[in-house]
């Protein structure tokens, strides 16, 4: 258990480093090469004043932002800013050309800089960013894809990361241990890349965890993990079920994180499953008797709702009303069939407000077709 658990955050950790190992293997030569390009653009730009556009430059900021990164960076483009200005002050006409070459250079240096301070927390080069994100984001993606189930239980789940990003703090895992489904919904602290990259390490960690463990045990050793990580702010909440999915009978408990939510087909009502309780992960050192679990069944037609605080929490922090709010969206959601209704739940919170992550599982057991319901489709069809 433990060494699968190590030997997942192993490689997710090669795969982190095999992405940002080669981009740049001599910088300094690099700013040198820049200088000296520099200086040859400039020359030629007084010589071949008015010819040769200031536009020129451009191209060398662009160029520095995607080979360089932090104070290299920061190098290049006053390298690059000091052979612009001295071009300028030697050759400037006042036409409205160079002032709109001014105007663009400024822009894309500011855009520049803004990038190269997200990227800085994440620690990665531009030019290896965008590809080594979208193989992070695969391996959650693919994390998270339910196991094969049985015709008489049915999982969904959605991720939405907040305010557009490629990344969420969010993440599931799910797993299949002889007739039981184990699923777990975390939501690591922050947003965007930074909390994607914990999120990816822990998912890892967890997928380990799930389904190797008793019930009772999974959140106390996901709790340690995180301790032992010593993240800066490295905390995070969670949710955890093992469902019976031959017979619907759950067990759930929970971390610091919104309590599951029952729909009970026979009485057309939810029900929140308060029972479970916990601290959030990555805090203190707990065990089994910190993490209360609760339960219940799941009958044919009854759906159970795990989802993160970004679905519920609104721009005023009302928790209560958002779950309220949120309990109606839900119930809009599953009225046209539960297929599909994480989705349709975590775009309608998106239009509610709120700037957070939201993820959204839907698991639920199908209404069993009546042997008339299946006579009278055969009827029709023939």
């Amino acid at each position: 258990m433990v060494l699968e658990a190590q030997r997942e955050q192993t490689r997710l950790r090669q795969s982190v480093q095999r992405a940002v190992a080669t981009p740049i293997s001599k910088p300094h030569s690099v700013v040198v090469a820049f200088a000296l390009l520099t200086a040859i653009v400039c020359a030629a730009a007084i010589a071949l004043t008015p010819t040769m556009s200031h536009a020129v430059f451009i191209p060398l900021i662009v160029a520095a932002a995607f080979l360089l990164s932090g104070r290299r960076l920061a190098l290049a483009i006053a390298i690059v800013l000091t052979g612009y200005v001295t071009t300028a002050a030697i050759t400037w006409s006042d036409a409205p050309t160079q002032w709109s070459v001014a105007v663009a250079l400024a822009l894309i240096v500011g855009i520049v800089a803004f990038a190269n301070r997200q990227r800085f927390t994440m620690g990665v080069p531009l030019s290896v960013g965008s590809s080594m994100l979208k193989d992070l984001r695969q391996r959650l993606d693919t994390q998270a894809l339910p196991p094969e189930m049985p015709d008489g239980m049915r999982v969904e789940h959605c991720v939405m990361p907040s305010r557009g990003d490629a990344f969420s703090g969010d993440f599931v895992v799910a797993a299949r241990r002889d007739d039981h489904l184990h699923l777990a919904l975390t939501d690591v602290s922050g947003h965007g890349p930074s909390a994607g990259m914990r999120a990816l390490l822990l998912s890892g960690a967890l997928a380990g965890l799930l389904g190797e463990t008793r019930p009772e045990d999974f959140l106390p050793g996901a709790n340690r993990y995180l301790i032992r990580q010593g993240w800066r702010d490295g905390f995070a909440s969670a949710i955890h079920v093992s469902i019976n999915v031959e017979d619907g009978e759950y067990c759930v408990g929970t971390a610091g994180h919104p309590s599951a939510a029952h729909y009970h087909a026979g009485s057309r009502r939810w029900e929140m499953i308060t029972g479970a309780a916990g601290l959030l992960l990555g805090l203190f050192d707990q065990g089994p008797q910190d993490y209360a679990r609760a339960g219940g069944v799941l009958e044919p037609g009854d759906v159970l709702l795990l989802y993160t605080d970004g679905v519920v929490e609104g721009p005023d922090g009302d928790l209560a009303a958002g779950t309220q709010q949120m309990l109606g969206l839900a119930q809009q959601a599953i009225s046209a069939g539960p297929e599909g209704a994480a989705q349709r739940i975590c775009g309608a919170s998106a239009r509610t407000g709120g700037q957070d992550d939201r993820s959204v599982v839907v698991i639920w057991r199908p209404v069993p077709e009546s042997s008339e319901s299946r006579h009278a489709r055969g009827t029709a069809s023939v």
